[in-house]
Protein backbone atom coordinates (compact mmCIF):
# COMPACT_ATOMS: atom_id res chain seq x y z
CA UNK A 1 0.00 0.00 0.00
CA UNK A 2 0.86 4.04 -0.10
CA UNK A 3 2.08 4.00 3.49
CA UNK A 4 4.24 1.05 2.68
CA UNK A 5 5.53 2.02 -0.31
CA UNK A 6 4.43 -1.48 -2.04
CA UNK A 7 7.10 -3.59 0.03
CA UNK A 8 5.08 -5.92 1.67
CA UNK A 9 6.30 -6.56 5.44
CA UNK A 10 7.66 -9.06 7.36
CA UNK A 11 5.16 -11.51 9.06
CA UNK A 12 6.08 -11.52 13.16
CA UNK A 13 2.72 -12.96 14.18
CA UNK A 14 1.94 -16.12 12.23
CA UNK A 15 -1.95 -15.62 13.49
CA UNK A 16 -2.03 -13.16 10.76
CA UNK A 17 -1.72 -16.03 8.53
CA UNK A 18 -5.12 -17.03 9.43
CA UNK A 19 -8.47 -15.97 7.99
CA UNK A 20 -11.49 -15.60 10.48
CA UNK A 21 -14.14 -17.76 9.56
CA UNK A 22 -17.50 -17.89 11.27
CA UNK A 23 -18.89 -20.06 13.15
CA UNK A 24 -22.28 -19.93 11.88
CA UNK A 25 -23.70 -20.39 15.13
CA UNK A 26 -23.54 -17.70 17.61
CA UNK A 27 -25.76 -14.38 17.82
CA UNK A 28 -22.99 -12.83 16.19
CA UNK A 29 -22.80 -14.60 13.18
CA UNK A 30 -26.37 -14.99 13.15
CA UNK A 31 -26.70 -11.33 13.19
CA UNK A 32 -24.14 -11.00 10.27
CA UNK A 33 -26.78 -13.49 8.43
CA UNK A 34 -30.03 -11.53 9.61
CA UNK A 35 -28.08 -7.98 7.79
CA UNK A 36 -26.99 -10.07 4.66
CA UNK A 37 -30.33 -11.32 4.32
CA UNK A 38 -32.02 -8.06 4.85
CA UNK A 39 -29.69 -6.38 2.01
CA UNK A 40 -30.39 -9.11 -0.29
CA UNK A 41 -34.12 -9.00 -0.01
CA UNK A 42 -34.77 -4.94 -0.13
CA UNK A 43 -32.94 -4.68 -3.34
CA UNK A 44 -34.98 -8.08 -4.28
CA UNK A 45 -38.74 -6.32 -3.97
CA UNK A 46 -37.44 -3.04 -6.15
CA UNK A 47 -37.62 -5.24 -9.05
CA UNK A 48 -39.94 -8.55 -8.13
CA UNK A 49 -43.22 -7.01 -7.11
CA UNK A 50 -45.20 -10.52 -6.66
CA UNK A 51 -43.96 -11.44 -3.50
CA UNK A 52 -46.47 -13.17 -0.90
CA UNK A 53 -45.98 -13.08 2.21
CA UNK A 54 -46.58 -16.89 4.17
CA UNK A 55 -46.43 -18.95 7.10
CA UNK A 56 -46.57 -22.83 6.11
CA UNK A 57 -47.77 -25.34 8.91
CA UNK A 58 -47.67 -28.94 9.30
CA UNK A 59 -50.74 -31.03 10.67
CA UNK A 60 -49.57 -33.99 13.03
CA UNK A 61 -50.49 -36.39 10.30
CA UNK A 62 -47.67 -34.72 7.86
CA UNK A 63 -45.25 -34.02 10.76
CA UNK A 64 -45.55 -38.09 10.76
CA UNK A 65 -45.31 -39.31 7.33
CA UNK A 66 -42.68 -36.94 6.27
CA UNK A 67 -40.62 -37.84 9.75
CA UNK A 68 -40.84 -41.50 8.17
CA UNK A 69 -39.95 -40.29 4.77
CA UNK A 70 -36.75 -38.33 5.53
CA UNK A 71 -35.07 -41.80 6.21
CA UNK A 72 -31.74 -40.46 7.70
CA UNK A 73 -30.15 -40.54 11.02
CA UNK A 74 -30.06 -36.91 11.99
CA UNK A 75 -31.96 -36.58 15.92
CA UNK A 76 -33.48 -33.62 17.41
CA UNK A 77 -33.21 -30.32 16.06
CA UNK A 78 -31.54 -31.84 12.88
CA UNK A 79 -33.91 -34.11 12.24
CA UNK A 80 -36.60 -31.62 12.26
CA UNK A 81 -34.84 -29.35 10.03
CA UNK A 82 -34.45 -32.37 7.60
CA UNK A 83 -37.97 -32.68 8.09
CA UNK A 84 -38.66 -29.06 6.87
CA UNK A 85 -35.76 -29.22 4.02
CA UNK A 86 -38.42 -32.36 2.67
CA UNK A 87 -41.28 -30.83 2.64
CA UNK A 88 -40.47 -27.59 1.15
CA UNK A 89 -38.25 -29.98 -1.80
CA UNK A 90 -41.72 -31.99 -2.21
CA UNK A 91 -43.34 -28.39 -2.40
CA UNK A 92 -41.55 -26.88 -4.86
CA UNK A 93 -41.49 -30.00 -6.61
CA UNK A 94 -44.93 -30.19 -6.70
CA UNK A 95 -45.53 -26.80 -7.61
CA UNK A 96 -42.54 -27.58 -10.96
CA UNK A 97 -44.94 -30.37 -11.96
CA UNK A 98 -47.36 -28.64 -13.08
CA UNK A 99 -45.76 -24.93 -13.99
CA UNK A 100 -42.46 -26.34 -15.52
CA UNK A 101 -40.26 -24.29 -13.25
CA UNK A 102 -39.99 -23.96 -9.83
CA UNK A 103 -41.49 -21.05 -7.30
CA UNK A 104 -39.18 -18.74 -5.93
CA UNK A 105 -39.29 -18.65 -2.41
CA UNK A 106 -37.18 -17.50 0.25
CA UNK A 107 -38.72 -19.25 3.67
CA UNK A 108 -36.81 -19.95 7.17
CA UNK A 109 -37.86 -22.38 9.98
CA UNK A 110 -39.21 -21.67 13.53
CA UNK A 111 -40.59 -24.39 16.43
CA UNK A 112 -43.54 -23.72 17.15
CA UNK A 113 -45.30 -23.61 20.89
CA UNK A 114 -48.33 -25.33 22.15
CA UNK A 115 -48.70 -29.27 22.48
CA UNK A 116 -46.61 -30.21 19.71
CA UNK A 117 -44.15 -27.35 19.21
CA UNK A 118 -44.42 -28.65 15.44
CA UNK A 119 -41.94 -27.02 13.00
CA UNK A 120 -43.56 -23.69 11.18
CA UNK A 121 -41.93 -21.99 8.27
CA UNK A 122 -42.02 -18.23 7.40
CA UNK A 123 -41.33 -16.70 4.41
CA UNK A 124 -42.05 -15.15 0.95
CA UNK A 125 -42.92 -16.60 -2.32
CA UNK A 126 -42.42 -14.95 -5.21
CA UNK A 127 -45.60 -15.66 -7.92
CA UNK A 128 -48.18 -14.53 -10.24
CA UNK A 129 -49.98 -17.57 -9.80
CA UNK A 130 -53.50 -17.52 -7.70
CA UNK A 131 -52.89 -18.01 -3.52
CA UNK A 132 -55.12 -20.60 -4.31
CA UNK A 133 -52.23 -22.39 -6.27
CA UNK A 134 -50.13 -22.37 -2.83
CA UNK A 135 -52.37 -23.86 -1.08
CA UNK A 136 -53.17 -26.77 -3.18
CA UNK A 137 -49.62 -27.64 -3.93
CA UNK A 138 -48.43 -27.77 -0.23
CA UNK A 139 -50.32 -30.76 1.08
CA UNK A 140 -48.85 -31.05 4.48
CA UNK A 141 -50.68 -28.39 6.62
CA UNK A 142 -52.77 -24.97 7.14
CA UNK A 143 -51.67 -21.83 4.97
CA UNK A 144 -51.37 -18.50 6.27
CA UNK A 145 -52.91 -15.89 5.38
CA UNK A 146 -56.29 -17.58 5.71
CA UNK A 147 -58.58 -16.57 2.95
CA UNK A 148 -60.20 -13.55 4.15
CA UNK A 149 -56.42 -11.84 4.87
CA UNK A 150 -54.89 -12.61 1.43
CA UNK A 151 -56.56 -9.10 -0.21
CA UNK A 152 -54.38 -7.75 2.13
CA UNK A 153 -51.32 -10.13 1.68
CA UNK A 154 -48.00 -8.05 0.16
CA UNK A 155 -44.59 -7.64 0.57
CA UNK A 156 -42.43 -4.33 1.39
CA UNK A 157 -39.90 -3.64 3.71
CA UNK A 158 -41.84 -3.82 6.82
CA UNK A 159 -42.82 -7.33 5.70
CA UNK A 160 -38.89 -8.19 5.05
CA UNK A 161 -37.75 -6.69 8.53
CA UNK A 162 -40.44 -9.24 10.34
CA UNK A 163 -39.74 -12.30 8.48
CA UNK A 164 -35.62 -11.53 9.32
CA UNK A 165 -35.99 -11.71 12.75
CA UNK A 166 -36.69 -15.13 12.90
CA UNK A 167 -33.09 -15.65 11.44
CA UNK A 168 -31.94 -14.25 15.13
CA UNK A 169 -35.01 -14.67 17.38
CA UNK A 170 -33.92 -16.51 20.25
CA UNK A 171 -36.49 -19.13 21.57
CA UNK A 172 -36.30 -19.51 25.49
CA UNK A 173 -37.96 -22.99 25.38
CA UNK A 174 -35.83 -23.63 22.67
CA UNK A 175 -32.20 -22.03 23.57
CA UNK A 176 -30.20 -24.41 21.05
CA UNK A 177 -32.66 -24.84 18.27
CA UNK A 178 -31.24 -22.90 15.22
CA UNK A 179 -33.59 -21.91 12.23
CA UNK A 180 -32.26 -22.68 8.59
CA UNK A 181 -32.97 -21.00 5.79
CA UNK A 182 -34.66 -22.64 2.48
CA UNK A 183 -33.96 -20.50 -0.68
CA UNK A 184 -33.77 -20.29 -4.19
CA UNK A 185 -30.37 -18.87 -5.90
CA UNK A 186 -30.25 -15.13 -7.06
CA UNK A 187 -32.28 -13.41 -4.38
CA UNK A 188 -30.56 -10.18 -4.50
CA UNK A 189 -28.74 -10.68 -8.02
CA UNK A 190 -30.72 -7.42 -9.14
CA UNK A 191 -28.43 -5.29 -6.72
CA UNK A 192 -28.41 -1.94 -7.93
CA UNK A 193 -28.02 0.85 -5.07
CA UNK A 194 -27.40 4.27 -6.11
CA UNK A 195 -24.44 6.30 -4.65
CA UNK A 196 -26.13 7.65 -2.39
CA UNK A 197 -27.48 4.63 -0.74
CA UNK A 198 -24.31 3.24 -0.05
CA UNK A 199 -21.38 4.95 2.11
CA UNK A 200 -18.07 3.01 3.32
CA UNK A 201 -19.86 -0.21 2.67
CA UNK A 202 -22.46 0.39 4.23
CA UNK A 203 -26.11 0.53 3.22
CA UNK A 204 -28.88 2.43 3.73
CA UNK A 205 -32.47 1.03 4.19
CA UNK A 206 -35.82 2.88 3.01
CA UNK A 207 -35.96 3.45 6.91
CA UNK A 208 -32.47 5.32 7.05
CA UNK A 209 -30.94 2.62 8.66
CA UNK A 210 -27.06 1.26 7.88
CA UNK A 211 -26.07 -2.02 7.60
CA UNK A 212 -22.99 -3.88 6.71
CA UNK A 213 -22.61 -4.97 2.98
CA UNK A 214 -22.97 -8.14 2.23
CA UNK A 215 -19.87 -9.80 0.96
CA UNK A 216 -19.11 -8.07 -2.17
CA UNK A 217 -17.28 -6.30 -5.40
CA UNK A 218 -16.89 -2.87 -5.69
CA UNK A 219 -16.42 -1.26 -9.01
CA UNK A 220 -17.41 2.52 -9.19
CA UNK A 221 -21.54 3.04 -8.26
CA UNK A 222 -22.11 -0.60 -8.99
CA UNK A 223 -22.07 -3.52 -6.67
CA UNK A 224 -22.68 -7.14 -7.35
CA UNK A 225 -22.98 -9.30 -4.43
CA UNK A 226 -21.72 -12.20 -4.23
CA UNK A 227 -24.44 -15.23 -2.75
CA UNK A 228 -23.38 -16.91 0.27
CA UNK A 229 -24.78 -20.46 0.61
CA UNK A 230 -27.75 -21.67 2.10
CA UNK A 231 -30.26 -24.71 1.32
CA UNK A 232 -30.84 -24.34 -2.86
CA UNK A 233 -34.01 -26.32 -3.83
CA UNK A 234 -34.55 -24.78 -6.58
CA UNK A 235 -32.64 -27.83 -8.64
Amino acid sequence: NKKNGGVIPAITENRVVYVPVGCGKCMECMRKKSRDWQVRQLEDIRENKNGKLVTLTLSNESYRKLDAAINNQAKGYERDNAIATHAVRKFTENWRSKFKKTIRHWLITELGGGRYEHLHIHGILWTNEDFEEVRKKWTYGYIFPRDYQIKNNYVNNKTISYIIKYVTKYDEKHPNYKPIVLTSNGIGNNYKATPSEVKNDKYRTPQGKWLTMPIHLVHGATIAIRMTPELNLST
